[in-house]
């Protein structure tokens, strides 16, 4: 029999620009990225960096702001944190039972119970044009977490193959296959900003399961600003 108790939590400002609050009960504990822990009650403490913990996320590489991830406790009162995401747009909450696991990009997490097994994974292929995006977080356990999203949210359910532009991926179910690859095919003249997309990355899924996307992504958004910074 599962005994988990779901946190106590509540989204506010969906979808144009979300956040999350956390209210712990004594001795609770959540691991948040530091980045967007922005309120706190005095009741709660601040513990150590998990990202040089070898026991919860195996790290050999230069860590950058998208990779601190923080202990956060209520040790003895109750208490609640307020999380504002780095990126504008939806915070979704997910119960993961066990069963499956999560496979999300890092700009994207938010939030998980401390119960929630967390370990970082690279692609060789991203990481030729980009190596802060080549980084995924995999997530299994049975807890709660909690997604940012760029814009508004759509969940994808597949039972065969899909394929979708890297950019607007943001997780899907470890019930999934992928592989990413470059499609030579396709026409992206006119972007003024070396990125992913530049470079027509995408990814094919193969099997039965979710995948969750986001309606903007934040290259395009740079492209659209870069003749302007000239």
């Amino acid at each position: 029999m599962n005994s988990y108790q779901p946190l106590d939590y509540i989204i506010e400002n969906n979808p144009d620009s979300g956040y999350l609050v956390i209210n712990l009960k004594p001795s609770q504990k959540v691991f948040v990225k530091e980045s967007s822990l922005s309120i706190k009650d005095y009741s709660i403490e601040i513990g150590q960096s998990i990202t040089t913990q070898g026991s919860q996320l195996d790290v050999n590489v230069s860590l950058s702001a998208n990779l601190s991830i923080n202990e956060v406790i209520a040790p003895k009162l109750p208490g609640s944190i307020y999380l504002i995401p780095d990126v504008l747009g939806s915070v979704k909450h997910y119960a993961l039972k066990g069963k499956v696991g999560i496979i999300t990009k890092i700009f994207s997490f938010l939030a998980c119970s401390e119960n929630i097994q967390l370990r970082l994974m690279s692609s060789p292929i991203i990481k030729q044009v980009s190596e802060q995006d080549s980084f995924f977080l995999y997530l299994a356990g049975i807890g709660d977490l909690w997604l940012n999203y760029y814009g508004n949210i759509q969940e994808i359910s597949v039972a065969g193959n899909y394929l979708i532009n890297l950019s607007y991926l943001v997780a899907f179910e470890d019930t999934l296959n992928y592989e990413i690859k470059e499609l030579k095919g396709l026409s992206l003249s006119g972007l003024h900003i070396g990125s992913i997309g530049e470079h027509n990355l995408f990814c094919h899924f193969q099997g039965k399961g979710k995948i969750w996307i986001q309606s903007r992504h934040r290259y395009a958004l740079l492209n659209f600003f870069a003749p302007f910074i000239h």
